[in-house]
């Protein structure tokens, strides 16, 4: 059942029916901090290098794409552990009906 469960869940989370669990979060808080002016040349070309590369950044990888991979990645990995937890318990339930079966005296049937 909790193959089923997992399956069902995987199914309507990768076709976009359903958002994964928001494990990892990136909130879009605005940027009040006063940046600090800079003294030389040296720092205010540095300052611009750096800005021109997080804008560059941003637009090839927006934000929230990252955090969206790894929720898919993390649950990935739970429906991984959920199969192969549920398979293990299957594989014990297997393993005691034959040992039941090998406990049973049997019984004369032509009688």
């Amino acid at each position: 059942m909790a193959i089923i469960c997992g399956l069902w869940q995987s199914y309507q989370i990768f076709t976009d029916k359903m958002p994964a669990p928001a494990i990892f979060k990136i909130s879009e808080q605005e940027q009040t901090a006063v940046k600090a002016q800079a003294k030389t040349t040296d720092e205010m070309v540095s300052q611009q290098i750096q800005q021109l590369l997080q804008d560059q950044l941003g637009k090839m990888i927006p934000i929230d794409t990252v955090a969206k991979l790894l929720n898919l990645t993390c649950w990935s990995i739970f429906v991984g552990i959920l199969t192969l937890a549920a398979g293990k318990i299957a594989g014990i339930g297997v393993s005691l009906l034959k040992n039941d079966m090998k406990c049973r005296p049997e019984r004369d049937l032509s009688s």
